[in-house]
């Protein structure tokens, strides 16, 4: 059996060997579908893999967190640095929270204290060294039910009646209309109503009036 031989069949082992070993890898990215407004917090987690050698400072192991597309990130964290809380997540994260005990993953998660309708959206978690990365998005929607709800009427000149049903504060902007009729069962739509929506301290404030 030749040198020339066996050395081939060692290149095409490690060639198997290497690539069966995979690298930096996103294996979970968990988000919380719904949140509610005020909520006391919630956590975006990233799990990730790693080889042997990425846990080495030299590998340029980095997490970055990213939201709605934005170019910048919302975090960034290097291992053996603190964590830091940038753009939009500014003051609003608590850099102590660990998700892990491993020194390679502890800081991999948002935890975002009391998080408020402006923060819905979609986030981007995004694992590097400086041979290879992975990333992973999912969406999560910051909910602010009504403050409050009014129905009330009021006569017109022709002796009609107005309805008005207002909604205040709620969080994403609702789909508001009327039916008309006596019998629950047989109520139709009623056409014609005007629909005023504003959007005011992270809510909105809907009217409908038929």
């Amino acid at each position: 059996m030749s040198a020339t031989f066996l050395l081939h069949v060692f290149t095409l082992l490690s060639l198997f060997i290497s690539s069966a070993i995979e690298g930096v890898q996103i294996t979970g990215l968990f988000v919380p579908p719904e949140v509610q407004n005020g909520s006391d917090h919630a956590v975006l987690d990233c799990e990730y893999s790693l080889r042997p050698e990425e846990l080495q400072p030299s590998s340029g192991l980095v997490v970055k967190w990213f939201y709605n597309n934005s170019p910048a990130p919302v975090y960034q964290w290097i291992p053996g640095n603190k964590p830091q809380d940038l753009g939009v997540l500014k003051g609003r994260l608590s850099l102590e929270y660990r998700a892990s005990q491993h020194n390679g993953t502890a800081h991999r998660a948002l935890y975002i204290i009391q998080p408020t309708t402006d923060l819905s959206g979609e986030y981007k978690c995004a694992v590097s060294t400086f041979h290879e990365e992975d990333f992973m998005n999912k969406r999560m929607l910051v909910y602010a039910p009504e403050k409050r709800i009014d129905v009330f009427q009021t006569k017109t000149e022709l002796q009609g009646v107005n309805v008005s049903c207002r909604a205040l504060g709620v969080f994403p902007e609702p789909k508001m209309v009327l039916y008309k009729g006596n019998d629950i069962k047989r109520m139709t739509l009623m056409t014609g109503a005007s629909l005023e929506s504003v959007f005011k301290d992270g809510g909105y404030d809907v009217t409908i009036t038929g």
